[in-house]
């Protein structure tokens, strides 16, 4: 049985229709219908059948999709074993947003120096997501947010940094308190449902704050710039806030501990943790001075 037709098919499934899942491929549509169907020969079964403009699984679609995906992961994993010895391979690594403006650009360039027989695939999604597909083997790491739950003891944590709450605004009175401050601005909130959204909530509610809000978006860095015009203010976490250029931005820390966000990364227990294990050594190493 080809896994390269395996492969295909969890993509469908995921997709939903057959133009995703090429799109995603970097495949012509009729390519991957080709695979789904030899797929559905060699197993004497049907898989997937038309659904308006997408595509559903039938049942035996269903029952073979699990193992599909054991599958696929245990041959990803195997290539990494051919290449045991040596910090050789690929090594797919997923990213918030703010870890691919911040951390990741000087991790990349010193891996490229250091290890340049590894080769990288960057992923951008939110932590939620990114653990989703370390779950479905689409990825082998994800330099995320810290969940607020306990990992299963199939993934890993490597803690890299912690990024304090800070308040973020338009310049202003320097002498008024940051709950004042709060109070007297339309509030730009990052979605309460992302984990660092459910941080910030934390402290509100902690202080009884119940705020007007103008916006709710999971997108730090939009939200500095809808703050840096003059929008509102907000309560971020900072992983290297820079105000846009042009625009004045006052960045005050809130001074407890306690509503920071540990970033890290979460990583699939296996035959990648090598290159796992030399991608996290080079994100935790600090900055070099400037001259």
């Amino acid at each position: 049985m080809n896994i390269r037709f395996l492969r295909t098919f969890c993509v469908v499934a995921d997709k939903g229709s057959l133009a995703a899942a090429a799109r995603h491929l970097g495949l012509a549509n009729a390519s991957v219908a080709e695979q789904i169907r030899a797929l559905e020969k060699a197993l004497d079964a049907t898989l997937t059948v038309r659904r308006g403009q997408g595509i559903a699984l039938t049942d035996a679609g269903q029952a073979v999709l699990g193992s599909a995906r054991q599958i696929v992961a245990q041959a990803d994993d195997l290539h990494q074993v051919a290449q045991a010895g040596s910090l050789r391979g690929r090594l797919r690594v997923g990213a918030i947003s703010t870890a691919l403006i911040s951390l990741m650009p000087r991790a990349l360039q010193r891996l490229a120096e250091e290890h340049p027989d590894i080769e990288m695939k960057v992923v951008p999604g939110t932590s939620a997501g990114l653990l989703t597909m370390l779950d479905y083997g689409e990825i082998d790491c994800a330099l995320a947010v810290r969940p607020p739950f306990k990992l299963p003891k199939t993934l890993s944590w490597r803690s890299v940094r912690n990024e304090p709450l800070v308040f973020v605004a338009p310049p202003s009175d320097p002498g008024l308190s940051i709950a004042a401050r709060l109070r007297g601005a339309p509030f730009i909130r990052m979605d309460r449902n992302a984990w660092t959204g459910q941080i910030v909530s934390r402290f509100l509610a902690d202080r009884k704050l119940d705020l007007p809000e103008l916006f709710e978006l999971d997108a730090p860095e939009t939200i500095v710039i809808l703050a840096a015009e003059g929008l509102g203010v907000s309560l971020l976490p900072d992983w290297g806030i820079v105000p846009p250029v042009g625009r004045a931005l006052d960045i005050s820390p809130v001074d407890d501990g306690r509503y920071g966000r540990e970033v890290g990364i979460i990583g699939r227990r296996g035959p990648a943790e090598a290159l796992i294990g030399a991608f996290g050594t080079l994100l935790r190493e600090p900055e070099p001075p400037i001259p």
